[in-house]
């Protein structure tokens, strides 16, 4: 059963994989030239809003949606830590997380899903919204 921690951990995941923070040079990390990383920071900021809130449920649409989600994200953050911009070690436990909720997703969840949990799957059945931003406002 997914819990509330898949509210926090999209939500890092968010910030990890998508908007990769500027570090410090002594950490070991690359960091993104301010004006990459302002453009960053707004794309994470507009993955992070519901966009449509009036969606029929759709078990199949909100299953692929928030799978492709979570993939990417997993994707996003394997590139980032090959090339530097995270630390390997949040990468693995970030995608650790993201594996685990990526494999509760599916059709047949959805289809017994009630509550807020039937809500985030209803948030996913639209092609407009992220996974992170379904997440964070559909808690269960």
């Amino acid at each position: 059963m997914i819990r509330n921690e898949w509210k926090t951990t999209a939500a890092l995941a968010l910030l990890v994989f998508a908007a990769v923070p500027v570090r410090a040079a002594d950490d070991g990390t690359k960091a993104l030239p301010p004006d990459v990383q302002a453009t960053v920071n707004d794309i994470a900021k507009q993955m992070a809003q519901v966009r449509e809130t009036d969606v029929e449920l759709s078990c199949d649409k909100g299953v692929e949606n928030a799978r492709y989600g979570l993939e990417t994200m997993l994707e996003v953050g394997q590139k980032n830590a090959d090339g530097g911009y995270i630390k390997r070690e949040e990468f693995n436990a970030m995608a650790t997380q993201l594996r685990g909720f990526l494999s509760q997703i599916t059709v047949a969840d959805c289809q017994s899903a009630e509550g807020e949990k039937q809500a985030f799957y209803r948030c996913m059945s639209s092609d407009y919204n992220h996974v992170t931003a379904c997440a964070a406002k559909h808690r269960f």
